[in-house]
Order: structure tokens, then sequence, then C-alpha cells
């Protein structure tokens, strides 16, 4: 089977996977599903440097304090971790080799807080001004988590589809030689496109500044993929793991979500 064709098929079965569980899963079953992408996610991540017997038990009883105990404030975490990717960002294009040893040197503790956060604003994928007395589980706001995830994959699929049709220059090459200008121009003009059609037909509200806000995250999910590529050639490795045929790993597919989640949530959950 060539890639396209593995590529192809595992998004189908993702897709038919997701679709099923956003029918038929109840509110312990979103927070499991979101509990083990993170687990193995944090898994691939630490597997880049060899550590993740020791850590991975770390990370799981992190999640489980800050899951039960409940005291990490969703709205503050999504500005604290937009700010630290906007950090991170900045540092890969303008100070990549002071960003390398940053990374091999505190390699855990930005895994932990990558993904943590991640697992947190996503079990809490409901709007901010909920009150105690409303009912703020995740499967009756589920279509929040359909949004983001239809969002960011079209956006994913729109730069994978136009640069291997038109892509020509390169954006940074010394990262990732399969970033072009034109699928990044192509993706943001489809994706705009997509949102405005959606929404029309939908009967929904959109001003300019949903789409300031949608510009930010197509920029931010190229920059999600952009930074993976990064770390992996810090430690010289080609994927993050096997799992998903004709993708890799799971942080291959995953890695565009990562930067945008906090945004989302400041745009639609508050």
């Amino acid at each position: 089977m060539t890639e396209i064709g593995k590529r192809t098929l595992t998004t189908f079965l993702l897709l038919s996977f997701l679709s099923f569980l956003y029918i038929f899963g109840n509110n312990t079953t979103f927070i499991a599903f979101i509990s083990i992408i993170s687990i193995y996610s944090f898994y691939e991540w630490t597997s880049i440097s060899s550590k993740h017997i020791i850590f991975l038990p770390i990370f799981i009883i992190l999640n489980l304090t800050l899951y039960y105990i409940d005291f990490i404030n969703a709205y503050y975490l999504s500005i604290a971790t937009s700010l630290v990717w906007l950090i991170l960002i900045y540092s890969m294009i303008f100070l990549s080799d002071h960003l390398k040893i940053f990374i091999r040197k505190y390699f855990i503790l930005i895994g932990l807080f990558i993904f943590s956060s991640f697992f947190l604003l996503l079990i809490n994928m409901y709007p901010y001004d909920v009150t105690l007395e409303s009912d703020n589980n995740l499967v009756d706001n589920k279509h929040y988590f359909l949004f983001f995830i239809i969002l960011i994959s079209s956006i994913d699929i729109f730069a994978y589809v136009c640069g291997k049709t038109f892509g020509k220059n390169r954006i940074i090459p010394s990262i990732s030689p399969n970033k072009t200008l034109e699928g990044y121009l192509g993706s943001y003009s489809l994706s705009i496109l997509l949102f405005i059609l959606f929404f029309n037909t939908s009967n929904l509200i959109w001003t300019y500044l949903d789409l300031l806000y949608l510009t930010i995250i197509i920029f931010l999910s190229f920059f999600g993929d952009l930074f993976m590529s990064f770390v992996k050639r810090a430690y010289n490795i080609k994927n993050t793991g096997n799992i998903l045929p004709g993708h890799g790993g799971l942080l291959d597919r995953l890695d565009s979500y990562f930067p945008t989640i906090p945004l989302f949530y400041l745009w639609l959950m508050t």
C-alpha cells in the first residue's frame, strides 16, 4: 500500500472511531479516551530520550492529582499555555541553538507541561461561565470537542494536500523541508472558507474577531507541527513512533493540537 493509501486508511479508521465515541460515548468514556491519548502522547515524548520507564508513572500520578483536586483554573491555564507556546515558537525561529540546549536539559519538564495542560484543557471542554448548578460534563458539550478535532484536522489535511500539489517554496527547510509557503497559504485560505461556509449554512453568527482567532489558530497549528519536527531533528529521529500507519507516532498526528487548544479554549469556551 502506498504512503497516501496508508494515511487515508488510518484517517478513515480514526474518524470512524471518533464518530462512534461522539454518538455513543458517555462522560466517563470521553475522560478515559482523553487520559489514554495524553498518557500515550507523553510516553512517545519521553521515548524520544529513552526515559519513559522512569517518568511515565510520575505523569499519570500528576494528572490524577490535578484532575481530582481540581484547583487549576482552565481559563488562566489556557493563557499561560498560550504564552509558553509563543515563547517556544519565537525561540525555535530566532534562538534555535539555545532552544535545542534548553529542550535537552529540561525535556521531561517541557513534556509534563505540554501534555498535562493538554489533558486538563480537554477535560474542561465546556464554557467557562457555567455555574456550579450547571451540568458541565464533557458529554454535554461534545460538539466543542468535535469542532476542535474537525478544525485542526482540516487545517492539517489542507496543508498536506496543497503542499503536495503546489508546494515549491520551503519555509524553514532546516527544520522541516516538507513545509511550504504554498501549503500554508492554501491551508489558510481553505480553512477560512470552510469556516465561513459552515457558519453561514448553519445560521451561526461570526465576526471578524472570530476570523482573527482562526487565523492565529492556523498559525499555531503550523508551528505546532514544526516544533515537533524541531524536537525530532534535535534527537535525530524521523517519527515519534509507528502506531499510526502512514503518519508515524501519535505525536506526529497530534502535534498541531497542542499549541492550538489553549487559544481554542479562549476563543469558544470564554
